[in-house]
């Protein structure tokens, strides 16, 4: 089973086991029916905002909806999860390869994000993407340029990185002569908010 149908399954799964409808989901994670049809079958592998969409519809961590049911009772402070070169969940987007890292530890604060940037330009990337929480960006090969909503295109080398807001629009893309190999960890967005109830100070 490839992974496209191994988290369309999933998705399917946990859907159904909260009696919702296509619809339904879709009114509650603002993803189109159609586009949630094709993840459940396979046929469309979500990009990162459409999977934090499709969890927080879910009332659930991005951990909760790709990765391992195993480690949602393990103690807060017994996290230990070592992630090996070719490990991890890859979802092959348009725009991205992405590969989750520590897929099995469902909980997380944070996503990490080892990423593969296919798209060249802004016109071939599409509109931005925007989703919940923040993010850290580390390029580790190649050289990027960070498109977003209300600042100029940065561009960033070997080495460089970026902190951003992820509710704002934002578009990474390849500006050498090939796809740029770079590191990202997201904030989970329900999680903050939790944290915010509870410690206002925290930063997530």
């Amino acid at each position: 089973m490839t992974t496209a149908q191994a988290l369309g399954a999933r998705l399917r799964h946990l859907r159904k086991a909260r009696q919702l409808t296509l619809s339904g989901l879709a009114s509650l994670s603002g993803v189109a029916v159609s586009t949630i049809s094709k993840i459940e079958n396979g046929t469309l592998s979500p990009t990162l905002d459409k999977v934090l969409r499709l969890a927080e519809g879910l009332d659930l961590t991005i951990g909760q909806l790709i990765g391992d049911d195993d480690s949602e009772n393990m103690s807060p402070n017994s996290r230990f999860a070592p992630s090996r070169e070719g490990e991890g969940i890859v979802i092959d987007t348009k725009n991205y390869v992405y590969r989750y890292l520590c897929a099995e530890l469902t909980n997380k604060r944070m996503v990490p994000i080892h990423a593969r940037i296919k798209a060249s330009s802004l016109k071939e990337f599409g509109p931005l993407e925007r989703h919940g929480g923040e993010e850290f960006l580390i390029v580790m090969d190649g050289e990027v340029v960070v498109h977003s909503e209300f600042y100029a295109p940065v561009t960033l080398g070997r080495g460089e990185s970026i902190y951003l807001d992820s509710t704002m629009g934002h578009a990474y893309v390849s500006a050498g002569d090939h796809d740029a190999e770079v590191f990202c960890i997201c904030t989970e967005p329900q999680r903050l908010e939790k944290d915010d109830e509870t410690e206002p100070s925290h930063p997530g």
